[in-house]
């Protein structure tokens, strides 16, 4: 099985692209609006994690620890001060 990695500098498209469960688990870390229809197509190729997280309110820590939790590798993650 490949390593899964989530790149906190890579557009959310390819994330959901290249991992079937990363939609769900956004939506479930509060970012609700990617489910919406077209979202992922349009937002999603210039949105990374780190933009998202600020758009949304979400703190950078709670998507790596999700995201860690569940058997990731976090890349590019630094905790916004």
């Amino acid at each position: 099985m490949a390593e899964k990695v989530i790149d906190f500098e890579v557009p959310i498209k390819v994330l959901a692209d290249e991992y079937p469960d990363f939609v769900q688990i956004m939506y479930d870390l509060g970012f609700t609006k990617i489910k919406i229809p077209g979202m992922i197509n349009s937002v999603g190729k210039f949105i990374n994690l780190k933009k998202g997280s600020r758009a949304m309110g979400i703190p950078l820590e709670k998507i790596a620890n999700e995201f860690s939790q569940r058997g990731y590798t976090i890349k590019n993650y630094e905790q916004n001060k």
